[in-house]
């Protein structure tokens, strides 16, 4: 066979498969089917197809068997699962404030402290020194203050002498703070109540304000700070409740509150940044340690529908409603998804009846007809019906 006639071959037959696909979309075989057994029941007579006027034209197209579904309610809230890490709601990593040798070391790591309890206290003699010389050079300053005033009231003193005197005392006093406050930065303190850590220093180390001697926590409440779906970014909200359990703490569940929430999305995870706060009265949960977070978000209703009800198009989702013995597309929106079921919003309602089988040869306002176990309800009995019925049952006379 030459090259042109097998391209000619393929074109028919693909002409015919074309032809009869568009014929089935078409319902054009259901309506030939039709044509024929009623042309059958009316004795071959093309003029009976009417019905008993036999003047009338052919048959509507036939229903098509479909099986439905009615809509349903979906108010199941939205559970968020995320894993998040401890946090002390203060904490701190403590440095000295001066350079200087560790002369006393007035903590036990890993011990609780309160809040100004000493610390570290650095070698300080030279600063105790400066302090009692500034004490001494104010009461100096003091003294020539008095013997001043005493002289003005007998006029015996100039008024720049008085001022000098005044100046001096005060200039004294700044002097007496200052090495008062040196003195003060030997010496470490906590700036809170918590849970020291450990430290790498001991009493005769050279400690400056770059060396860390030890962390600070407050541990009596906890943060966890975790990350919710774009999809809960709108109803996360501060005061929320939140569940948590850790690996390290096998049956043990703790409960807290949201207290921040971010108020961005990341663009690429497309998540939202939250922080919450557990109680740790029992001193159990250690910064840096894993929580396992649920946050539930409370139900809003929706429709729910059987997943093979919805269809595609250009337009987006859609289902076919039935209204009577009729279809209509109903456009719908995605809300969520469970086992078998989507949750949508749109031109539904509870209680509509949508198709969830038979959908191939549906199209708008197309007659439809129930199935029940694959099988239509008002399928046509072998023979008709009424008088067409009765008139093919009975025997034609000669």
């Amino acid at each position: 066979m030459s090259p042109a006639r097998q391209i000619a071959l393929s074109a028919a037959v693909l002409a015919a498969v074309a032809g009869g696909w568009l014929a089935y979309e078409r319902g054009w075989f259901g309506a030939a089917e039709d044509a024929a057994s009623a042309a059958q029941q009316s004795g071959g007579n093309p003029g009976r197809t009417g019905g008993q006027g036999g003047g009338g034209g052919g048959r509507a197209a036939p229903a098509v068997p479909v099986v439905t579904a009615t809509v349903e309610i979906d108010n199941s809230g939205l559970e968020v699962r995320a894993i998040g890490t401890v946090a002390a709601a203060r904490a701190v990593t403590l440095y000295p404030e001066a350079t200087g040798i560790v002369a006393e070391l007035t903590f036990a790591p890993g011990t609780a402290v309160t809040a100004a309890q000493p610390l570290i206290r650095l070698d300080d003699a030279d600063q105790q020194v400066a302090v009692e010389r500034a004490r001494i050079a104010l009461d100096a300053a003091r003294l020539a203050l008095d013997r001043a005033e005493q002289l003005a009231k007998s006029n015996n003193i100039s008024s720049d002498a008085l001022a000098d005197a005044r100046t001096a005392v005060q200039t004294g006093e700044i002097d007496l703070r200052s090495a008062e406050r040196e003195l003060t930065r030997r010496t470490l303190v906590a700036p809170f109540g918590g849970v020291i850590g450990l430290t790498d220093v001991t009493v005769g180390d050279l400690v400056n304000s770059s060396n860390a001697i030890s962390t600070l926590d407050d541990m009596t409440t906890v943060t966890v700070a975790f990350e919710v779906p774009e999809r809960a970014s709108g109803r996360v909200a501060i005061g929320q409740a939140i569940a948590a359990t850790t690996e390290a703490l096998v049956g043990q569940n703790f409960a807290g509150t949201v207290s921040a929430v971010d108020s961005r999305v990341d663009p690429v995870a497309r998540t939202l940044k939250v922080e919450a706060k557990l109680p740790n009265d029992a001193n159990v949960l250690k910064p840096g340690m894993a929580l396992n977070v649920v946050i539930e978000f409370p139900g809003i209703e929706h429709p729910a529908v059987p997943s093979l009800a919805v269809q595609w198009d250009r337009n987006g989702p859609y289902v076919w409603k039935v209204d009577g013995d009729k279809v209509a597309r109903a456009g719908v929106q995605i809300v969520g998804r469970r086992s078998g079921i989507v949750i949508v919003a749109g031109e539904i309602a509870a209680g509509d009846e949508v198709v969830v089988e038979g959908l191939q040869r549906l199209r708008e306002g197309v007659t439809v007809s129930r199935a029940v176990d694959g099988a239509p309800t008002d399928r046509p009995r072998p023979g008709g019906d009424g008088e067409a019925g009765a008139a093919a049952a009975r025997p034609q006379s000669g």
